[in-house]
């Protein structure tokens, strides 16, 4: 089963050519905020400069998988954004702020997992995410960052009824990320 069937449908009827054009307009704008390691169909998709709820609410409405996830990438290359969270959920459906949450407190484990390789290339933008949701999610706060993460991938696992190994998704996120940026940084010695 793809990712993107586990997902409840957005009653959003946009037209695909529209979709498409809010996709890479939205990966655009990731490619604004130092997340380059999604691809897009279009060059000359033009970056908004979305407020940070909106951004966050409006890359959880995508019907890709794959956009979807960067919210992870989003809050690990910008943590000042989890700020922005709880005006995200308030523009979201139910099933969409149970997504966010789960990406949310996946980003949090994350961050704690990867901090030697994220806080150098975070730089000053650099702050510990506050952990909101674990409690709400019921993942428990023992544990290192990886059991916690699979505890949490599992709790992801029974929400969508699906056999999505969500602990490896919110890790190759994160993965992607940072390779992505050793890349750039080699190119740019």
């Amino acid at each position: 089963m793809n990712q993107a069937d586990t997902m409840p449908a957005s009653t959003d009827v946009t037209p695909d050519s529209d979709r498409l054009t809010t996709e890479d307009s939205i990966v655009a704008e990731l490619e604004q905020l130092d997340i380059r390691y999604l691809s897009r169909q279009s060059i000359d998709a033009g970056a908004q400069g979305r407020p940070p709820a909106t951004l966050l609410a409006d890359l959880m409405r995508q019907p890709s998988a794959r956009v979807r996830e960067a919210v992870i990438a989003v809050l690990l290359a910008h943590p000042v954004y989890a700020q922005a969270v709880p005006a995200a959920l308030a523009q979201l459906s139910a099933p969409e702020q149970l997504a966010l949450r789960f990406f949310y407190s996946a980003s949090v484990l994350l961050q704690r997992q990867y901090a030697d390789v994220l806080r150098p290339h975070v730089a000053e933008r650099w702050q510990w995410l506050p952990d909101l949701y674990s409690q709400e999610l019921g993942i428990a706060t023992q544990g290192t960052p990886q059991e916690r993460l699979g505890r949490l991938g599992a709790a992801h696992r029974a929400y969508t009824r699906s056999a999505i190994n969500w602990t490896g998704t919110y890790d190759n996120v994160a993965r992607k990320l940072v390779r992505r940026w050793s890349l750039e940084h080699r190119w740019n010695r």
